[in-house]
């Protein structure tokens, strides 16, 4: 069964019409349900989702989508062990502008050795040997 790895982009451009890549990531989700990937998110992913789209949508939407979530994705719990792991990617890259979260993505592939889905290629970019996935690829 293929797996891959979600960053907060591609969701929130899923469940916000006015994003850019609306479309796109559509598309993209479409195409990941017709060949039954399994999506892995880890948690603080889901957060970072949910908080934007509580601050953009209101309590409600972001309520019903918290549901679409939780129902749809498969959910990576971490470890303080895992975070141990996360504080060493961070520091491993003293000049690089990214987040926690980001990092939870890069551990997460490596982890379970699959592709991720990003729109934010600036801060994962860095991480080799890292593949992405992109909508019809």
């Amino acid at each position: 069964m293929k797996q891959l790895v979600l960053d907060a982009g591609p969701l929130i451009a899923l469940f916000y019409g006015k994003d850019r890549d609306h479309a796109i990531c559509v598309s993209g989700f479409q195409q990941l349900s017709r060949s039954n990937t399994v999506l892995l998110t880890p948690i603080p992913i889901m957060y970072e989702v949910y908080k934007w789209l509580l601050q953009r949508l209101g309590t409600k939407q972001a309520q019903q989508i918290l549901t679409t979530l939780q129902a749809s994705l498969q959910p990576i719990s971490l470890s303080e062990a895992d975070f141990l792991q996360m504080q060493a990617i961070v520091q491993s890259l003293p000049g690089w502008a990214g987040t926690l979260e980001d990092a939870t993505v890069v551990f997460t592939a490596n982890l379970y050795n699959c592709p991720v889905w990003t729109l934010n290629y600036r801060d994962l970019g860095n991480f080799k040997p890292l593949t992405f996935w992109t909508p019809n690829s």
